[in-house]
């Protein structure tokens, strides 16, 4: 679909609104992260261990995980220099298991009310950043099952290797797994439309943080009985795109390499 960037200025600040072929115009808030504002922002990140014959190990930082100034992300025009790496070198620890991307502040928000859900991904060797959501779907503010979108997989269009790819999440295939619900199978492949069919009141949740995955919303590299099956992944993310119907704008996430406060 054709897409053109609208910018104006009013009062020093910058609108930018997206159109379409249709006629509709998206607004767009942008949060810019970088080093010096990334908890204040609300994002956390984590490291998971499997050290042989010990429970795993939960860790609320590594060095894993970090802000870098390329490669360029080229997938949307409104993006500045910078992305985040999610790695996994199992070859110099092979105890890693996966590296997480958190963020709260979407608990409540019902699925059916998600109107954008995008993000993208660059891939030197492995598998592209997975998005992982908590469900809840009876209200009594409890996961019921996590969602995860898998680019390339569940019938998701297939990436490429060092290209930066843009994900349309809310358009794509999601697998279940964790579920607690009848009926509703670890493993079952569904459109975020379908499971709002299922279950109308669905809605992202976060819950207390046991084994520090309270967070409602989280990318994932890594995971699979053993680390070997994740193999020294090496992948950047960036990009993060949420609209939701309570809000007269979606919400723009670009990691950026500018060191301002």
């Amino acid at each position: 679909m054709l897409a053109i960037l609208l910018i104006s200025t009013v009062g020093g600040q910058r609108t930018d609104s997206l159109t379409n072929q249709g006629g509709g115009i998206t607004p767009y808030r942008f949060e810019r992260i970088n080093e010096h504002n990334f908890h204040s922002q609300e994002w956390k990140e984590q490291e998971v261990r499997s050290p042989p014959g010990l429970p795993q190990q939960f860790l609320d930082e590594s060095e894993h995980l970090t802000i870098v100034c390329g490669p360029e992300n080229d997938s949307d025009p409104r993006l500045i220099k910078g992305s985040i790496t999610m790695n996994l070198p199992t070859t110099t620890n092979p105890t890693l298991r996966r590296i997480r991307l958190r963020r709260a502040g979407y608990s409540g928000t019902f699925l059916a009310d998600l109107t954008e859900l995008k993000y993208s991904t660059y891939v030197v060797h492995g598998s592209p950043t997975v998005m992982v959501l908590q469900v809840d779907v009876n209200g009594d503010a409890a996961k019921d099952f996590n969602i995860f979108y898998a680019p390339g997989e569940l019938g998701n269009p297939p990436f490429t290797l060092d290209t930066w790819q843009q994900s349309d999440a809310l358009q794509g295939e999601w697998g279940v797994e964790a579920s607690t619900i009848p009926g509703l199978s670890n493993g079952t492949e569904i459109t975020v439309e379908e499971l709002v069919a299922l279950f109308p009141a669905a809605r992202i949740i976060d819950t207390p943080p046991v084994g520090h995955n309270g967070e409602g919303v989280r990318f994932t590299v890594g995971g699979g009985p053993t680390p070997s099956q994740y193999f020294d992944n090496v992948s950047y993310f960036d990009g993060l795109i949420i609209g939701t119907a309570n809000q007269n704008h979606s919400t723009l996430f670009d990691f950026t390499c500018d060191s301002s406060d």
